[in-house]
């Protein structure tokens, strides 16, 4: 039965996995449409009835969808922390909050790479294809436009892991999430900087404060983890002094370390490093 459930866990993840890839297979085709002859008569088209290519239409576009894809990541960066400091547990079940984390993070990449795909067609700061693969090559503020593409791969990266834990590792999964305040750091130095509407005093309060929520969650779930590293050390050492059970060691290091054998003197030396 436990075997069945596995099979279907990794079923649907792959599932997943390729909608995601389709849908960027189809966005990949509807630009190579778009730059073709019969794309340009779709382009007059929409032109005629919405005004789509007009000079600012596509600016509009590309700053909505890069406002709501940094309030995502904000969101999905904050939730992840919840997450791993158990914040949530006593009022949402586990299962929920870890698959609202996931969504969140894939409904931010979304409005991310629409965000990136619509600066192709605008034509009022044109980029090309390498402008926004290659980091640090755009004409437009280069160093902070740079730091928004490598701030976006590092949360391709991070994203990707929800569906390779079981290969990759409770540890490895971890500490590769840990990029996700690399990847929010520098999402937010690209939005001050490089963004055109940081001018608004709105924006600016909205990237500060997001800012410190992040920065008290940081504290809380550092503070957390603390706590149950001590927890867990304790359990160990009533387990050692009235079991002498070597067994029951290994589970209950393992429920913190995320590893399946690990002797008490090795679980004391990890504790004692991470103080």
């Amino acid at each position: 039965m436990e075997q069945s459930d596995d099979t279907v866990q990794v079923f649907q993840k792959t599932a997943r996995v390729m909608l995601l890839l389709l849908a960027f297979g189809l966005l990949a085709l509807m630009f190579i449409f778009l730059k073709s002859p019969l794309g340009a008569i779709w382009r007059n088209l929409f032109d005629a009835l919405f005004g789509f290519s007009g000079t600012h239409a596509a600016w509009f576009i590309t700053r909505a969808s890069g406002i709501i894809a940094y309030v995502l990541l904000w969101l999905s960066t904050i939730w992840g922390l919840g997450v791993s400091a158990k914040f949530f547990d006593r009022a949402i079940p586990r299962a929920f909050t870890y698959d609202a984390h996931e969504y969140i993070s894939l409904l931010a990449l979304v409005f991310v790479f629409a965000h990136v795909v619509v600066l192709l067609f605008d034509t009022f700061t044109p980029f090309n294809l390498a402008e926004i693969v290659f980091p640090f090559v755009s004409s437009y503020r280069p160093v902070w436009t740079g730091i928004g593409i490598l701030s976006l791969y590092l949360t391709l990266l991070v994203t990707i892991t929800f569906y390779v834990r079981k290969w990759i590792g409770i540890q490895t999964f971890r500490a590769v999430h840990l990029f996700s305040f690399a990847a929010y750091v520098g999402v937010t130095l690209h939005s001050w900087f490089a963004g055109t509407d940081t001018n608004l005093a709105f924006m600016r309060w909205l990237y500060l404060g997001s800012a410190l929520v992040v920065a008290m969650m940081t504290i809380i779930w550092l503070v957390m983890r603390k706590k149950e590293a001590s927890n867990a050390l304790i359990r160990v050492e009533t387990v050692q002094i009235e079991s002498k059970d070597p067994e029951m060691e290994q589970t209950i290091a393992s429920s913190y370390f995320g590893v399946q054998t690990i002797s008490f003197d090795e679980y004391r030396r990890k504790y004692d490093s991470r103080q």
